[in-house]
């Protein structure tokens, strides 16, 4: 697997890993952040259709005693099931996120978290759509059953990664997502989220109201914390110039370590203010670990 390029062979090969992690569990909180709004995964389930008047061998907790005690008579919520959720995987691949140090680029990690959860997704039956968030004209795939929107996206993922863009892309992006996200969809994002301005934020409010959210921070070691003292070059895509990097004075590895809290803490301000579930991604960590953990792992037969 290739540690900076995204790959079609990769993201095909993380469909015997989909199993293994859960996207349709209802009963789990959305966010590991302390906080008093709380909620699961609803997934496909089931969609609150009409009240009906109590019959022999229904069920004592799908009476609705608010609607039993204004009629005088017992009344049961019927549910109709859902069908094939639209799954939104919206992946950032801006020039931010072609950069990694240890395991792969984060572009790479986050194609391949976005593949993993799509694979999940085409097993529960969910229609799988996704955004490529790069240049100004953001590359767009409408959900579709079976595999064909999750491998359309592939194809686009692999297409558009060495497309430029700037940090509004993201907030052109959240627009868009906001414009085209159908009511009770999954909506999964996989970013740096670099440059989660203020607007950006109450982007994230409206979408988090319309649909099921997920942001998955990607980060890398460096931008956590300064190797150790020493004088480092470092070369930009597509720049011929190495830059001369000194990590040995203490002021600039506090003042580096701040800016990385300071990023962390707003995304994560923003995903508690959303209801959003947090996905905590380093790149030199175990990608299906890190989406077992974050987002539960599948209990399968053996």
């Amino acid at each position: 697997m290739s540690a900076t390029r995204i790959e079609l062979d990769d993201l095909l090969a993380l469909r015997r890993h989909a199993p293994a992690v859960d996207l349709s569990s209802r009963r789990r909180v959305l966010t590991d952040l302390a906080g008093p709004r709380l909620s699961g995964f609803r997934g496909r389930g089931m969609e609150f259709e009409e009240h009906r008047l109590y019959a022999p061998g229904d069920e004592v907790r799908s009476i609705d005693w608010r609607v039993t005690a204004r009629t005088g008579k017992p009344h049961v919520r019927q549910y109709r099931e859902e069908r094939e959720r639209p799954v939104i995987l919206a992946v950032d691949l801006r020039p931010t996120m072609q950069f990694g140090t240890r395991g792969c680029f984060k572009s790479v990690l986050a194609a391949r978290a976005a593949a993993l959860c799509g694979w999940a997704a085409v097993a529960n039956g969910d229609r799988v759509g996704g955004l490529c968030i790069a240049a100004d004209r953001h590359s767009e795939v409408r959900p579709a059953s079976g595999r064909r929107g999750l491998l359309a996206l592939c194809h686009t993922l692999v297409a558009q990664q060495d497309t430029d863009g700037h940090p509004e892309a993201l907030n052109k992006a959240l627009q868009r997502l906001l414009r085209t996200t159908r009511s009770g969809s999954l909506v999964i994002l996989l970013s740096d989220l670099r440059g989660l301005t203020g607007s950006a934020h109450d982007l994230l409010l409206r979408l988090g109201r319309r649909a099921e959210l997920v942001l998955g921070f990607v980060h890398d070691p460096l931008e956590r914390q300064l190797p150790a003292p020493g004088r480092y070059g470092l070369r930009g895509k597509g720049d011929d110039a190495i830059h001369t990097l000194d990590t040995g004075l203490p002021s600039h590895r506090h003042r580096w370590a701040q800016q990385f809290e300071v990023r962390q803490g707003a995304a994560q301000a923003a995903a508690l203010a959303c209801r959003a579930h947090w996905l905590d991604l380093p790149t030199e960590h175990d990608l299906l670990t890190s989406m077992t953990r974050g987002l539960g792992r599948r209990h399968l037969a053996a």
